[in-house]
């Protein structure tokens, strides 16, 4: 929603200043227009959607965890596809672990995220 703000803003900005530019001959008119397309412009650019909407995620924990589960997923198909059993039971005792702070952190707007790795060593 963010993001389509600033990208409306910005493209309306480049609407007024061409629209007055072809239909408009006087010079404080298409001043006028200029001025209000460049400030348009100039707002969508430096992001006043995200200003006006700020960020309300409140449960950054739980979406930090499902970020790494969804990471998680990916690892595991990577490793289904090549075979490779040793890392794919390692990657699904994670998944086991990270459902459990999903949980924890689930309906808490205090947890807080935690850094992890998803590499996984190689089997032979």
């Amino acid at each position: 929603m963010r993001t389509l703000i600033n990208k409306i803003l910005a493209l309306l900005g480049v609407v007024v200043i061409v629209v007055p530019s072809s239909l408009q001959e006087e010079f404080w008119v298409l001043f006028f227009a200029d001025l209000v397309g460049i400030a348009l412009i100039t707002v969508g650019v430096w992001g006043l959607g995200s200003r006006i909407f700020p960020n309300r995620r409140v449960y950054v924990g739980l979406r930090s965890e499902v970020d790494h589960f969804i990471g998680l997923v990916r690892k595991l198909n990577q490793h289904a596809l090549a075979g490779d059993t040793t890392v794919v039971e390692q990657v699904r005792q994670e998944m086991l672990a990270a459902v459990d702070r999903m949980t924890a952190a689930a309906g808490r707007a205090d947890a807080l995220p935690q850094e992890r790795s998803l590499e996984f060593p190689r089997s032979s």
